[in-house]
């Protein structure tokens, strides 16, 4: 490695570390002036430790934000000093090309990227049941996070899904299911038993969706002939979509539904934020002006990073529920900033 590489490498490491403890430290100050009370009066005495992993826990879960957003004031702050101290304009001099100067950043980009897919894989969904168990002990019910207050899924063999409150693995009996046929075509069931094949539902209401969704029909019990679920299926705890690897979002892509297939794409896609920060940002840098409006770059680029996560946010939404196809609702949005960015930075 050259000595400017090593340089401008050294000179954004810590530009970037400085700027992360910092949110970091402001993060923290904010969370715990709203939730301090409750932390310090209510459940089991904790300790400094106790909230030093807590924060750490909690801090994993947005490094999504946080990562990017860091990136993107550290690239700033080092190459605008760089230019107004004519750095910037002596490497060139010397035969180096702007895209050539960027290399350091596009390394330290990739290895974001790189620790973002790895925090995904091993340290979200721990850190996310780690940090509810910690807050449902010091909540003032007391009462901690239980299985059945979530809804959870089941793919069954033709594709269609299972959402149902509760499981009974005893009596082979699932309560408040929904089976979702297709888009348009739904079956309420109070209570579905499948000890035997086929399966028997008591209370059922079918929900079609033309133009509105309208009740069809309704049976005190059916016999459900057409749902392939057989007695020997064993529905696993439900986990949510948030805290499962990448690599069990991929194997039940396979086979899963809408929902597994929309968060494999955004977990895949979010840690690609730094490098497409850094192609759609750079240029900006290097436009030499007497009177560069630098607040207004910066302002405009926090602005274009905060809505590019909110709409990835709107998106996995409209994936989950099937509007769009999980692929083209994720990867539409970051395939468009990456396409006019490149048009732009192959320029430089």
């Amino acid at each position: 490695m050259k000595i400017w590489q090593k340089y401008l490498l050294r000179q954004f490491s810590f530009t970037f570390t400085f700027f992360l403890l910092c949110l970091f430290i402001v993060y923290v100050l904010i969370d715990f002036s709203i939730h301090g009370v409750r932390f310090l009066t209510s459940g089991p005495k904790a300790g400094a430790l106790d909230f030093i992993v807590y924060y750490l826990q909690y801090f994993a879960q947005h490094l999504d934000l946080f990562l990017p957003l860091t990136f993107l004031l550290s690239m700033y702050k080092v190459l605008f000093h760089l230019a107004s101290h004519f750095e910037l304009v002596a490497l060139q001099m010397a035969g180096l090309s702007r895209k050539k100067l960027l290399l350091p950043l596009f390394f330290f980009a990739s290895l974001l990227s790189l620790f973002g897919w790895i925090n995904h894989e091993y340290f979200v969904g721990n850190a996310i049941v780690a940090a509810d168990e910690f807050k449902a002990s010091h909540s003032k019910s007391g009462k901690k996070n239980r299985s059945g207050d979530h809804f959870q899924t089941l793919v069954l063999e033709d594709q269609s899904e299972l959402v149902y409150q509760s499981f009974d693995p005893q009596k082979k009996e699932f309560f408040d299911v929904f089976w979702i046929r297709s888009e348009g075509d739904f079956w309420h069931i109070k209570k579905l038993f499948f000890a035997s094949f086929p399966p028997i539902g008591y209370f059922a209401d079918h929900l079609v969706r033309e133009t509105l969704l309208q009740k069809q029909e309704s049976f005190e019990e059916k016999i459900f002939k057409e749902m392939p679920l057989a007695p020997t299926t064993a529905p696993k705890p439900f986990i949510p979509f948030e805290s499962r690897p990448i690599s069990a979002l991929f194997l039940e892509a396979r086979l899963g539904g809408a929902g597994v297939k929309t968060h494999l794409h955004h977990k895949l896609a979010l840690p690609l934020l730094p490098l497409l920060v850094l192609l759609a940002a750079a240029p900006f840098t290097f436009a030499f002006s007497r009177q560069r409006p630098t607040l207004l770059i910066v302002s405009l680029s926090l602005f274009g990073l905060i809505a590019s996560l909110t709409l990835l946010d709107s998106f996995l939404i409209l994936g989950e529920n099937k509007v769009f196809p999980p692929a083209l609702a994720i990867w539409t949005l970051p395939l468009l900033i990456a396409f006019f960015s490149c048009k732009r930075f192959a320029k430089l």
